[in-house]
């Protein structure tokens, strides 16, 4: 938590006082999917800050209070919590996975008949 100058909130939008104590965390620009390969070439693009109320620090999936430790991850500019990043990734990877492929026969060999 630091107290900040002047400017808006990154959730509302609304003006930050300048005695108000903010939130403040960076993304990278670009587009930032998890496990997308293209992110490599977002590593060396201007960081963009975001500052927040400290109400407004919150999850925008869930909704829940995020505080100084938790654990979070900014996915298009929007804060996601731990939880519901896992939640995110586990479907992107459902919906978007295909069965694997078989290779021959799966499993220990059949004895000959001779």
């Amino acid at each position: 938590m630091r107290m900040f100058g002047t400017g808006a909130c990154s959730a509302c939008g609304e003006h930050i006082p300048a005695n108000e104590l903010v939130m403040r965390t960076t993304s990278q620009g670009g587009n930032q999917q998890p496990g997308n390969p293209q992110n490599n070439q977002n590593l060396h693009s201007p960081a963009i800050l975001h500052v927040y109320h400290i109400k407004c620090f919150r999850c925008s999936k869930c909704a829940s209070h995020l505080q100084c430790g938790d654990r979070y991850y900014m996915i298009s500019g929007n804060l996601v919590c731990e939880q519901d990043w896992h939640k995110l990734v586990k479907t992107s990877t459902v919906n978007n996975a295909t069965p694997p492929v078989r290779k021959g026969k799966v499993g220990r060999p059949r004895r000959s008949r001779d």
